[in-house]
């Protein structure tokens, strides 16, 4: 009997218990939700009298914010950093700026052909018909110290993204392409980050333009003046470099090194049979021999005046050098014919 009353008296005291605390509970959420109303709340006659306060604290909070971006060290940078973070990119302009991938395109070809004025010729037309320009063109050649005369080109065309590899394949349609090198980079996440830095910057100067409106302070006018020159300073490297990739983007790069040669080289083949190679080396051999023919009759017509000129002084110098031994043989003869003198006799 005393066991059963203990254990009754136990759970009385346990319901009691656990119902205090629910009540306690009830009561502290109850206060928390008056007290968020009564601070939400923008009826009554409490409002009225919090309105000076209210401009008070619009004041200093204003100061706050001069104050804060008039603090050097980290304070200013954790301030342009909340900034940057509180006016990113949206979801949608994320995706939007993924979705156009930027992509600049580079060409380089070596190019040979045995008629340079003419493919210069279309290679110009063909930029300016597809809306291209020529960024830097180099000629060299026709130099009378050149005895083959052979003339080098080096152009750098900006053509249009999408015309670029109609471009490429005219220029292999017009002359011998023995070297093609082509290059891609995707500067899509480089261009969205900068996207974001600048808006993030435009944004902060919104903030700056309301703050100096409200300010009166000669210092925090001089100090909001200084971080919106800043501001404008970044703006402008970021427009620069926005540019900048926009013209790389849309003008793809294609660099020419044209050669004028007398003979093509030909496509070699990675197998080659006996003959064909045999037949390639004798057809290589033959021209190599015509045209050091070529070269010497070349070489001998345009320097016969010197050679000329020359034949005549080693002619003159064999007859004077022929003369003067002919003189000194004379006196050797007349030397050795005369009789001997005798010797006077002494007294």
């Amino acid at each position: 009997m005393k066991q059963k009353r203990l254990l009754y008296v136990i759970s009385v005291i346990l319901v009691f218990a656990m119902t205090a605390v629910a009540c306690a509970k009830k009561d502290a959420s109850s206060t928390a939700d008056t007290a968020s109303y009564d601070g939400n709340s923008t009826y009554g006659a409490a409002d009225s009298a919090a309105v000076a306060p209210q401009e008070t604290a619009t004041a200093e909070k204003e100061s706050k914010s001069v104050t804060m971006y008039s603090n050097s060290g980290a304070e200013q940078k954790t301030d342009t950093a909340g900034l940057s973070n509180s006016s990113s990119i949206t979801l949608e302009e994320a995706t939007a700026l993924q979705n156009q991938d930027k992509i600049i395109r580079s060409f380089y070809l070596d190019v040979e052909t045995q008629s340079f004025d003419s493919l210069i010729t279309k290679l110009d037309s063909e930029i300016n018909r597809l809306e291209g320009y020529v960024e830097t063109s180099q000629v060299s050649g026709k130099s009378i110290y050149d005895d083959k005369g052979a003339r080098y080109a080096s152009i750098t065309a900006r053509i249009p993204k999408s015309h670029v590899d109609e471009f490429v394949n005219t220029v292999g349609e017009n002359a011998n392409v023995t070297n093609k090198q082509e290059s891609t980079e995707n500067v899509s996440l480089e261009y969205a980050d900068i996207e974001s830095r600048k808006k993030a910057l435009e944004i902060e100067q919104e903030r700056l333009f309301a703050l100096l409106e409200k300010t009166d302070t000669l210092e925090n006018i001089v100090t909001l003046e200084s971080r919106l020159s800043d501001i404008r300073y970044e703006l402008q490297n970021y427009e620069t470099k926005l540019r900048t990739y926009d013209n790389k983007v849309e003008y793809s790069t294609v660099t020419l090194s044209i050669q004028e040669v007398e003979k093509l080289t030909p496509a070699v083949e990675i197998k080659q049979s006996v003959g064909t190679r045999i037949q390639n080396g004798f057809s290589n051999t033959m021209f190599r021999l015509s045209e050091g023919c070529k070269n010497f009759i070349v070489w001998f017509v345009v320097n016969l005046p010197y050679l000329m000129i020359w034949a005549v002084i080693i002619i003159l110098a064999v007859l004077i050098v022929k003369k003067v031994r002919r003189k000194i043989d004379k006196l050797e003869k007349s030397n050795s014919t005369q009789p001997p003198v005798p010797p006077m006799n002494q007294q």
